[in-house]
């Protein structure tokens, strides 16, 4: 699978273009919430997930589409961090790419000084925080053993002091698990450690690894917002343009499909307003992708989602 992707539509980012750094679930947690599935690879270790050569192939490759997307995203399948390589992938990006750089992170791995000091030099660090209490970071994410939730706190105050670019935490409510009184108090306080640019709320959108993994509703977002910082928004599901700028042939299509559908499930009016195509169009094609057995249909609160 190419480890290249997208460009996708981001709720926090605008049209993102994606690098993978890891195979499918390669994770150093099994969240339940996961929109890319559970973890099959479910390891702290770090070693050459992708080699440095198809990163470097894969950024030149980025270069020559510079024109369809506003931010590289160094994300995926699993937890960039993990690839040994992930050093030089950031120091390759930011030499080749004249656009900003994101890196989507678990935070498992910020307290690891050389890691650190590559995720300081990006333009974005969108670090996940679910949980400031050990017992509801354990059940919502489900780190392996070596995973110290005080590590991940401590390592991303010293990020936020040692980086020039901005600080995203993002946090993601799990009904009934990670948003009781409790949570939150020992949230904002980490929050008020961390000193993190923006706070952006989120709950469970797109089908979960896990179906007990149930969303809050708006109104509990809304609470738990004035309960915490200032800076504490809630991430809105605005749809960007179009992404392609030609049309594509039904086998381009069919390709672009399944390699966006792996990453994240989508429903139909997303990939209507991503590909630009008429949704009987989209309709048919997913028909036939079904039928092949390359894409499967997903429900979650009512709705109806594909997945690859």
């Amino acid at each position: 699978m190419p480890i290249l992707f997208g460009p996708v539509l981001s709720r926090r980012l605008g049209r993102s273009l994606g690098i993978d750094l890891v195979f499918r679930k390669v994770c150093s947690m099994d969240c339940l919430y996961c929109e890319v599935g559970r973890t099959t690879y479910y390891t702290s270790e770090r070693k050459p997930y992708i080699s440095l050569e198809e990163i470097r192939e894969a950024l030149e490759q980025a270069k020559e589409i510079a024109n369809t997307y506003d931010v590289l995203t160094i994300t995926g399948s699993g937890e960039p961090t993990l690839n040994i390589h992930f050093e030089e992938a950031v120091h390759l990006a930011k030499a080749m790419i004249d656009k900003p750089i994101a890196v989507l992170t678990n935070s498992t791995l910020v307290h690891e000084r050389s890691v650190r000091e590559a995720l300081a030099k990006v333009d974005f660090v969108l670090a996940s925080l679910d949980s400031a209490r050990e017992k509801s970071f354990r059940l919502v994410n489900r780190p392996v053993a070596a995973v110290k939730l005080d590590l991940i706190i401590e390592g991303l105050s010293a990020l936020r002091q040692e980086m020039k670019g901005e600080l995203w935490l993002e946090v993601l409510f799990v009904k009934g698990l990670n948003d009781t009184p409790e949570d939150i108090s020992a949230l904002k306080s980490a929050i008020d450690y961390i000193k993190p640019h923006r706070v952006q709320l989120n709950t469970v959108v797109r089908p979960p690894a896990y179906p007990m993994a149930r969303p809050l509703s708006l109104e509990e977002l809304e609470a738990i917002k004035q309960r915490l910082s200032g800076k504490a928004e809630i991430i809105s599901a605005e749809r960007r343009g179009a992404i392609l700028e030609k049309p594509l042939t039904l086998t381009e299509l069919s390709e672009w499909l399944i390699n966006y559908l792996s990453r994240r499930p989508a429903d139909l009016e997303e990939l209507a307003v991503v590909f630009g195509e008429a949704k009987d169009k989209l309709l048919s094609l997913l028909n036939k992708l079904q039928d092949e057995g390359k894409v499967a249909k997903v429900y979650h609160e009512g709705k109806v989602y594909f997945r690859a």
